[in-house]
């Protein structure tokens, strides 16, 4: 059966989660940090909406929220959908919210034809995707995986050291540890591309074949400190000056070789007063690549560039490696799926690079999953003037509707790895407190 959008609700969906009492901007953009009071209101209003569709919610000890349509056969593992409601500050209006409107609409289509399924439906709203206010990110998701477990979780701190485990409890959302995602058929997430390859060759919709992988560095940088009145710059061993090379160098590298992308977006100075030469400097970096093996030789590279230049400067260098996400394969009989439903549809659709971290990237350790990007208007996103063309989300939400539809009545069973091993308790991520989304 194909499942056609209704586009006068599809649009109310989008509207009630970039309201102005849930964060929404003058500018239109949307602002609401994890666990903040507007996000309390974004899930209460979460919550009610899935009521209204019929749908049985519960939340587990991250602050999860998953909304369930049941399936006709005991038993059978769902098919996971949704996103997230947590934004950057000031953030857009699709991020995260574009997957979650989507998942009500499929939700709400399925019961406008009095469809049922085998199998049980979940949405989900991930808690902390963002990592704008707690870092790392994909907080909610991570634990469900067993990237780390709860305490790891729970003592993330953000800015004015409030943990998350007590904003949570202070907005009314720690669940229970029993009610977490254990097991799953399928998991399909809907999300904005956040790049120009679907906007730069006219493509609605990508088909993701997997998320490429990131590592995060903090590189200290020692010098010798001093008055600025002091002996002239040829007799210095600046640290800043050091790091300024190590950024641009970095820069360099990568614009040289291709395939690989350097971004320095933290930097801290010690004393920090403008007429006392830093001793040390310290900022983050942040590299990314097509694959795991290539990433890692580039950090490689990079660190040893780095010596060098500490070297002729006279500094001498820290590197601290805060972070590692490691990609995963999204599933190809999914994946084709959507391909099948995409040209049936007649659909645009392009198979798409993910270069930026989502929470489907820990869903596939566990099980079957996969992702449809919507073409994004010039790849602006984590800004306010983010934007989705009409016609490419409407094709998204009509694949990704025929999608869940056929998932959900898929008989085949399949065994996800957290029912075939224990969680990766061994794997945990560690975060500096500056860290942000991948």
């Amino acid at each position: 059966m194909t499942l056609h959008p209704d586009e006068t609700r599809l649009q109310h969906w989008l509207d009630l989660f970039s309201a102005p009492d849930v964060g929404g901007t003058p500018a239109g953009g949307v602002s609401r940090p994890a666990l903040s009071e507007f996000d309390k209101v974004a899930r209460d209003r979460f919550a009610d909406v899935a009521t209204t569709l019929g749908l049985d919610t519960r939340v587990d000890d991250a602050g999860n929220m998953y909304a369930r349509r049941e399936g006709t056969v005991r038993g059978l593992a769902p098919v996971v959908i949704g996103s997230h409601l947590d934004t950057v500050v000031p953030g857009g209006r699709f991020d995260g919210i574009l997957g979650i409107a989507i998942a009500l609409e499929t939700v709400a289509l399925l019961n406008d034809a009095s469809l049922t399924t085998p199998r049980p439906i979940e949405i989900v709203n991930w808690m902390g995707e963002e990592g704008a206010r707690f870092p790392p990110a994909m907080l909610g998701s991570g634990l469900v995986s067993g990237a780390w477990d709860v305490a790891y979780l729970h003592d993330r701190v953000d800015a004015s050291g409030v943990r998350v485990g007590d904003a949570l409890a202070a907005i009314g959302y720690l669940g229970e540890a029993g009610n977490r995602l254990t097991r799953f058929h399928a998991a399909l997430e809907a999300h904005i591309e956040q790049g120009v390859q679907l906007d730069g060759t006219g493509h609605d919709v990508g088909i993701v074949p997997h998320i490429e992988p990131v590592r995060w560095c903090t590189i200290e940088v020692h010098g010798i400190g001093g008055h600025a009145g002091g002996p002239g710059p040829g007799g210095r061993r600046e640290a800043v000056v050091a790091a300024a090379r190590m950024i641009t160098a970095a820069r360099d590298r990568a614009v040289a070789a291709g395939g690989f992308k350097t971004t320095v977006g933290r930097v801290e100075v010690e004393p920090g007063s403008n007429n006392v030469i830093p001793h040390i400097v310290r900022f983050g970096l942040d590299i990314r690549s097509g694959s795991d093996d290539e990433l890692e030789g580039h950090v490689a590279e990079i660190i040893d560039l780095f010596d060098a230049i500490a070297a002729e400067e006279g500094t001498t260098i820290r590197v601290h490696r805060d972070w590692a996400m490691r990609s995963e394969p999204f599933d190809v009989r999914i994946q084709s799926l959507l391909r099948r439903i995409a040209e049936e549809r007649q659909v645009a659709w392009l198979t798409t690079r993910g270069h930026i971290g989502h929470d489907s990237l820990h869903l596939a350790s566990m099980g079957p999953t996969a992702m449809l990007f919507t073409r994004t208007t010039d790849g602006v996103s984590h800004a306010e003037s983010e934007h989705a063309p009409w016609p490419a989300i409407l094709a998204t939400a009509a694949v990704f509707a025929d999608a869940t539809l056929a998932l959900a009545n898929d008989p085949e069973e399949t065994t996800s790895a957290a029912e075939q091993s224990p969680p990766r308790q061994s794997e945990v991520r560690r975060a500096s407190t500056t860290a942000r989304k991948p």
